[in-house]
């Protein structure tokens, strides 16, 4: 991948993040169309093709924010498993779980703006876990 399609990348799940963590998108949605991101696109320094690894640097910090959304977000049943069960109050919870999660993570980022259009990185400090 190129700096420009990295980018566009970025973009869309920096908005998927926003939307979610502001409401206008349901928790089910943002899980579906977030999928396995950034893992699915070989975006880690050790698994980016050498030609890549120069580009994908760029971005480490909204990789690495993203990396961590992935990982809060780990361990969460699909949603879409747990409707169609007969679990009565638990339906939902993986949702409220994971929307609470979410919030707690950009709170805890506060400096990660979710803009598109920003090429530069600036999700979070290397050093904070």
């Amino acid at each position: 991948m190129n700096e420009t399609e990295i980018a566009a990348v970025l973009d869309a799940h920096d908005a998927l993040v926003r939307a979610c963590v502001d409401g206008s998108l349901p928790f089910a949605e943002f899980w579906a169309a977030y999928a396995d991101f950034p893992r699915n696109y070989a975006l880690g320094g050790k698994s980016a093709h050498p030609a890549d690894r120069e580009v994908v640097g760029l971005f480490r910090r909204r990789i690495a924010f993203h990396s961590r959304v992935a990982s809060t977000l780990s361990g969460l049943a699909e949603v879409g498993t747990l409707a169609d069960t007969s679990l009565g109050d638990a339906i939902g919870l993986p949702e409220k779980i994971g929307l609470m999660r979410l919030h707690a993570l950009s709170a805890r980022y506060p400096e990660f703006k979710a803009e598109p259009g920003d090429m530069q990185s600036r999700a979070i400090p290397n050093d904070q876990n």
